[in-house]
């Protein structure tokens, strides 16, 4: 073997043995790391707090991430009763948590309700369409939420939302046909937001 294949040879199992180490210590580093989603550790006080403006009325928590437990021990807030503004967009909030936003009897003043970016799915999105506790809401906005026609077409035939004017359903999977159902059955609405 000449000198020069030699070398290559060389160069060859150094970066084939740096691949690997690097590839089992890579697979090591992401499973000893603690849970991205694991909210125990936020500080759901000061998280409120600093949320809080407008004299109590307006609360914004966008991009906090507090979870659906962070949303279960919002609801149990008496201040919420005042706002009549909420933004929750980006706070990795399920079903689970739309279904708790859904049953709370504390929205009775609220006119917005930001829900766009997490992940309500169709689930959510029909708990918010027969929940009885928006009787003031204006503007609902669930955007880029994963929510199939199931969950829109809920939205469609509620009753539940009367001084709605403003829906945003951006960014979801809706086909067609529910796109003009929709159109047809929300035509009353200042702003349907559906592309």
């Amino acid at each position: 073997m000449t000198l020069r294949l030699k070398t290559v040879f060389s160069s060859l199992l150094a970066v084939v043995l740096i691949l690997i180490l690097s590839g089992t210590g890579a697979h090591a580093q992401f499973f000893d790391q603690k849970d991205v989603f694991d909210q125990s550790e936020l500080d759901f006080e000061k998280i409120f707090k600093d949320g809080l403006s407008a004299n109590g009325k307006t609360l914004n928590l966008s991009g906090k991430k507090i979870g659906d437990q962070g949303v279960k021990i919002l609801l149990s807030k008496k201040f919420l009763k005042k706002v009549t503004k909420l933004d929750l967009r980006y706070n990795k909030i399920s079903e689970k948590g739309a279904k708790l936003i859904a049953e709370s009897k504390v929205f009775g003043k609220l006119k917005s309700l930001e829900l766009k970016h997490n992940y309500l799915l169709d689930n959510g999105t029909v708990a918010l369409a027969q929940s009885k506790g928006f009787p003031n809401l204006k503007k609902l906005s669930l955007g880029w939420n994963e929510i199939r026609d199931a969950g829109a077409l809920a939205l469609a035939k509620t009753k539940t939302f009367p001084k709605l004017k403003k829906l945003d359903l951006r960014g979801n999977f809706l086909a067609d046909a529910t796109k003009k159902t929709l159109k047809k059955d929300l035509s009353h609405l200042k702003s349907l937001k559906l592309f």
